[in-house]
This record gives C-alpha cells, structure tokens and sequence, in this order.
C-alpha cells in the first residue's frame, strides 16, 4: 500500500524549479562557451562545459521526474522512480569523465609552461558567473524539499558557484600581484592551476551522485536520516499490535520508502481485516516522511518462512 503521491501544488513548485534551473543553465552555458573561446581560457570552458553537462542533465531530470509522476502500468508494475536515481548517478558519471580530462589537460598545459590568457576578461566573467550562479543556487535550495531532482539541480548550482568563486580569487589574486617575473610565471599558470583546483573542491559532489545512484538501484538500505525514523516507527506500531520481533526490510528509490513487514503469528490469531488495520498504522505513521511509502505486511505460522 502506498501513500498518496507528493501533493500537485508540490509537484507544480518542483517543475518550476527545474524549468528556472534549465533556464539558468542555457544562459549560464552559452555565456561561459562564448567567452572561453573568445578569450581562450580554459577554466572558463571548464565552467561552461560543466554548465552544459547540467544542463542536459537538468532536462533529463525534468523528463525523469514527469515519467515518474505517471505511476504504474504493464510495463512498468512498480512504477518508473528508477528513473531519478538513475538520472542523478548519470550527472555525476558525466561530471567525473570531464573533469578527469580537465585535470589531464591541465597538467599537460602546467608541463608545458603555462597558458597566456587575458586576467582582466576572466576577472569580469567571473564576476557576472558569481552573481548568476549564487542567485540561482539559493533560489533553487530554498525549493530543494519539493524533489530530490531539485535538491540535485540546488547541489549542481553550488559547484557552479564554487567555480565561479574559485576563479574570481585566482585572478584576482594575479591582478594584484606586482608587475614583475612572478607575475608574469603566475599569470601563465594561473589558468590550469584553477582548472585543478576546482576540480578537486566539486569532486565530492558528483561522487555522491553516483553513490545515490548505486545505493538505490542495488535496493540498498536508505540513507540513514530516513531508515532510523521509519525503523523505529514500524517497531512501535506493530509492538502496539502484538508483533515484538517483527522483520523489517526496507530500501528507498527515487521518491518513494519500499517497507516490507514479516512476523510469524500463531495460527488463528489474525485475519486479513487485522492485517488491513495494521497496515493502515504504518501508513499513518509514516505519513509525515519526506517519501511515499509502499509497505507490504506479510504474516505466517510457518517459523521456517521467516527464516528465508
């Protein structure tokens, strides 16, 4: 039994959120790719780059959160909440092959010398991405709790604004330096030294994408934060209704707490309406969750069915 689906003025408020991240990202894209190429700085193709790789992926979760909304069919008899840890765990593969190769190319320029780019011109990009990332980003992590696709686009926004952060300090730093040889290895290494350096301050995030993605699809336990309330809960409920020692199994995809409940009773103890009215209090119980439930209560006289 599964509780009902998020509310639609929560999945209304969700979508919006991922259309304004899609929006942001265009822009936010086509503005760092331009100005890359234009002024041959590679940290900024790095920032636009990464826009773009969220910016497919904000699409792709925008589909995947519409695919799940649509519930079950024949096809598809658990419904389709796949979809969004799959998602998730896409962005951050993507997130890691290309930053893998940023960080190659960027020691390969760093052996060779260093790179001549134009500090003042990264300096202003930088200073345009920062306020367009950071109000973006805090726009977004006030919605987070409407989706987690929403509360990924809110942690995609903040590596954004890392970046941009990262690069307006490393050219700033240069543009203050003194004129002199310093400046001048300092300006040349600049640009893939940021490379590297923002490189390593994102990593952890597009790891955590992919552990969401494993942790769910594996039907792995849930993240502990959802496991010990929903744990505890069950336990109390059934304590209240007889079942001590009750096996409880659980695992979470995408949107919605998979709870399966077994017990051995003793024959002729419970009927089917007990069962109804025991599944009804986990459903109750449970409601206040971020996640809908699905809970399937199986009880047997058997000893040897609990045991597997």
């Amino acid at each position: 039994m599964e509780q009902p689906s998020p509310t639609p003025t929560r999945k209304a408020d969700a979508d919006r959120a991922l259309r304004l991240s899609i929006a942001a990202g265009a822009v936010s894209g086509a503005l760092a790719l331009a100005w890359g190429i234009v002024s041959g700085t590679r940290v900024i193709l790095f920032d636009g780059v990464s826009a773009g790789i969220g910016l497919v992926m904000s699409v792709l979760a925008l589909r995947a959160s519409q695919a799940a909304e649509r519930g079950e069919s024949e096809l598809f008899p658990y419904g389709r909440q796949a979809f969004l840890p799959l998602t998730i765990g896409l962005q951050g593969i993507a997130r890691l092959g290309f930053t893998a190769y940023a960080v190659t190319d960027a020691v390969i320029v760093i052996t060779e010398g260093g790179d001549d780019v134009s500090t003042r011109s990264a300096t202003i990009y930088a200073v345009v991405a920062t306020v367009l990332c950071l109000v973006t980003w805090r726009w977004l992590e006030a919605r987070s709790g409407t989706s987690e696709l929403v509360a990924a686009e809110a942690v995609g926004w903040r590596i954004a604004s890392l970046l941009s952060v990262a690069i307006l300090a490393g050219f700033l730093v240069v543009t203050a330096l003194p004129a002199g040889e310093f400046k001048d290895t300092a300006s040349a290494l600049v640009d893939p030294v940021l490379v590297i350096v923002v490189s390593l301050m994102v990593l952890p995030a597009p790891v955590g994408f992919v552990r969401t993605m494993a942790r769910e699809l594996l039907e792995m336990t849930p993240p502990p934060e959802i496991e010990r309330p929903a744990r505890q809960a069950v336990t109390e409920v059934c304590a209240g209704m007889g079942l001590m020692s009750p096996v409880v199994r659980m695992t979470k995809t995408g949107g919605r707490l998979y709870v399966e409940v077994d017990h051995v009773v003793a024959a002729g103890e419970w009927d089917v309406a007990d069962i109804d009215r025991l599944r009804t209090a986990l459903t109750a119980r449970l409601h206040h969750l971020s996640v809908a439930t699905w809970i399937n209560v199986e009880l047997s006289c058997d000893p040897a069915w609990q045991q597997g």
